[in-house]
């Protein structure tokens, strides 16, 4: 009898030790990033053992009357290079609610993925970034099979201009050829701000 106690002590114990080593590890392999695009800073969550490349880009059009200015940062994974993030942020010099509104978000969404060579089983979901109403969008690629993720959602920010503050609308694009896991955790935790002058 005292043997089984104590064998029960010994696999509870070890239970206990295996759960706060799993705990800690977890811990541990996550953390806050920041990155600069432009003059936004992107922060996530992510593993600190999926090491990745960097890129940043910008571009400026114009679609009517509207001034489109466009920052990006592509993170590519150390380990494989098929795992890919680009986040974009493009903010609009006018202040016109069509341009972000819900159908604008969708479009943007399903071009994207389009772009992306995705032509089969897209399926659309709206959920929270940041505290702001988004599209997140997911189909398969047609080349190899896997699932491109695209999530579409407003950033605020503020234009200056010579002689006062225009108020203006911007979006987020995030693509994402990450796992469902690592993708998920990342616009669970994604903040996109303006930086200071």
């Amino acid at each position: 009898m005292e043997g089984y106690r104590r064998f029960g002590f010994i696999l509870c114990l070890m239970m206990l030790i295996a759960a706060v080593q799993a705990q800690t590890m977890g811990d541990v392999a996550v953390s806050t990033v920041s990155e600069d695009a432009g003059q936004w800073k992107v922060s996530f969550n992510w593993s600190e053992m999926d090491e990745y490349s960097k890129s940043v880009s910008h571009g400026d059009s114009v679609s009517g009357k509207v001034k489109i200015s466009t920052d990006a940062i592509i993170m590519t994974s150390s380990a494989d290079k098929s795992k890919v993030i680009k986040i974009t942020i493009m903010k609009y010099s006018s202040k016109d609610p069509d341009l972000v509104n819900s159908s604008s978000q969708t479009k943007l969404a399903k071009d994207s993925l389009s772009k992306s060579g995705v032509c089969a089983d897209i399926t659309m979901k709206n959920i929270t970034i940041d505290g702001k109403p988004a599209i997140v969008a997911s189909g398969i690629k047609c080349l190899n099979g896997e699932t491109i993720y695209a999530a579409v959602y407003p950033v605020d920010y503020r234009f200056d201009r010579p002689g006062g503050v225009l108020g203006s609308n911007a979006l987020g694009l995030i693509l994402s050829s990450y796992d469902q896991q690592a993708t998920g955790r990342l616009l669970d935790s994604v903040k996109i701000e303006q930086r200071s002058a």
